[in-house]
């Protein structure tokens, strides 16, 4: 999310991002909004989400990466080759 173009946000101001490890703050900016000052979220790697989902006695069923169609009525930028957002399904460890 934090390393490409979206055809909402950008992070093409912040280089740094590329390099981020878990914990780092990264901006990206919503093209979206009239405001375009970034918004600050904490990077956290896919390695570390399974760390922590470890320690809170959740197990991953499946990971969802969705991609766009092309068929959607937006003018996509990455969304169609590059999954902009994980999705973990989990269930509680007995």
């Amino acid at each position: 999310m934090y390393t490409h173009e979206w055809a909402s946000f950008t992070t093409k101001d912040f280089p740094d991002n590329k390099t981020a490890k878990s914990g780092d703050v990264v901006p990206i900016i919503t093209t979206d909004f009239e405001d375009k000052r970034p918004c600050y979220d904490i990077f956290c790697s896919n390695n570390d989400y399974k760390k922590i989902f470890t320690k809170a006695k959740l197990q991953i069923i499946t990971t969802i990466k969705p991609l766009a169609t092309g068929k959607e009525p937006y003018p996509w930028v990455n969304e169609t080759t590059i999954a902009p957002w994980t999705i973990y399904v989990l269930q509680r460890n007995h």
